[in-house]
């Protein structure tokens, strides 16, 4: 990436807010958890099925676990998704980038 210069003052002192990025990947791991829920409880059964060759401890352990994994591989990809539709409104929509020496905020054009 090219270093983006404030187009007000022409300062490097450059941050991006990145709130698009933010609020996406919160939804989205909150979303995919959530809409993984029914995974979990698929999880939950092949894993207590699998427990059922250590016993009773097993069925419950594996039946947690399985849920725990197939609400955390849900929400891993929610987090991604809404990570990547973050970055294209943080790039497309919003003023992103804010001069820490002006305090401009202003967007990049993408080529």
């Amino acid at each position: 990436m090219t270093a983006v210069s404030c187009p007000l003052c022409e300062s490097r002192h450059i941050t991006a807010k990145d709130y698009g990025k933010k609020a996406g990947g919160t939804i989205g791991t909150l979303a995919g958890a959530t809409a993984s829920l029914s995974g979990a409880f698929t999880g939950a059964e092949a894993g207590a099925t699998v427990g059922v060759l250590v016993g009773p401890a097993g069925i419950a352990l594996g039946g947690l676990a399985g849920a725990i994994i197939g609400c955390l591989i849900g929400g891993t990809a929610g987090g991604i998704a809404g990570v990547a539709l973050g970055d294209l409104i943080d790039t497309n929509v919003l003023q992103n980038y804010q001069c820490l020496e002006c305090d401009h905020t202003f967007s990049v054009a993408t080529e």
